[in-house]
């Protein structure tokens, strides 16, 4: 476990989506406990065991995936810095799933009580969080779409626009190339297809000057031409921050009494 504790960047996940006011940035800080360190190719839980925590991902890459019974796996979702993981299981007693470390990562832990407490003393975290809840449901939704009508060719260069897309939304990154540490066999189990499959239409977005290999994962060299393919949209990754906003401005000033 890490000895430091920089809540600004917690912070920062939240206000990612509205501005948060002093109250809830103390509330959000008061909150934090220090971040959990585990190793490359490490299981953070297991599918079936007790969902008492959420996490924010800080470092690192982290991927869920579901056992099957014939032993094959099904990877879910990737996350990358900055998301925030495991708010799907608030409702249920067991996971539905597992989660792995992609490389070395780092997580903030929040216990599903200090979940409760958020919904319970802040109206605009509550609101983020729900946001936070229907946009992954938005990214399954795609995922869905994306695994039954696309080809592998456009199956998988809209999930490596997405992953993109979702990285550059939290980190800064310039130019256009960008690397992914993201080997082909988790890429095959994300996309419903033989490793052999995905090596082949790798080779393909390689010889178009897409993609090149890099170590055990894929280096991105042109981000428009995979959008192109991919007939990427980026509708379900887009919030409505103005809106969310001023729906809380309304609720809040509906609530003040005359005598304030």
């Amino acid at each position: 476990m890490t000895d430091t504790l920089d809540t600004r960047f917690i912070v920062k996940q939240f206000e990612n989506y509205i501005p948060l006011s002093c109250k809830d940035k103390e509330l959000v800080s008061s909150l934090v406990k220090p971040p959990v360190t585990y190793l490359k190719n490490t299981s953070v839980w297991h599918q079936g065991t007790s969902s008492e925590r959420f996490y924010i991902l800080s470092k690192g890459w982290v991927y869920a995936y579901r056992n099957m019974e014939d032993g094959t796996r099904q990877v879910l979702d990737l996350y990358v810095p900055g998301d925030i993981i495991g708010l799907r299981e608030f409702a249920f007693r067991k996971r539905g799933s597992g989660l792995m470390t992609l490389s070395n990562a780092e997580l903030y832990p929040f216990s599903m009580p200090q979940l409760s407490t958020l919904f319970a003393h802040s109206p605009s975290l509550c609101n983020v969080l729900f946001t936070i809840v229907a946009r992954h449901q938005a990214i399954l939704l795609e995922r869905m779409v994306n695994l039954g009508r696309r080809s592998a060719r456009e199956k998988l260069a809209h999930f490596l626009v997405e992953l993109s897309e979702r990285l550059r939304r939290v980190q800064r990154i310039p130019g256009n190339a960008l690397e992914l540490p993201v080997p082909q066999a988790l890429l095959a189990d994300a996309l419903g297809l033989s490793v052999v499959h995905v090596n082949r239409t790798c080779r393909e977005l390689k010889e178009n000057g897409l993609v090149m290999p890099a170590g055990s994962g894929l280096t991105i060299l042109d981000l428009e031409g995979l959008r192109k393919v991919a007939q990427f949209d980026a509708y379900y990754l887009e919030h409505d921050a103005e809106t969310l906003s001023a729906y809380l401005r309304t609720s809040a000033e509906a609530n003040v009494s005359p005598d304030c």
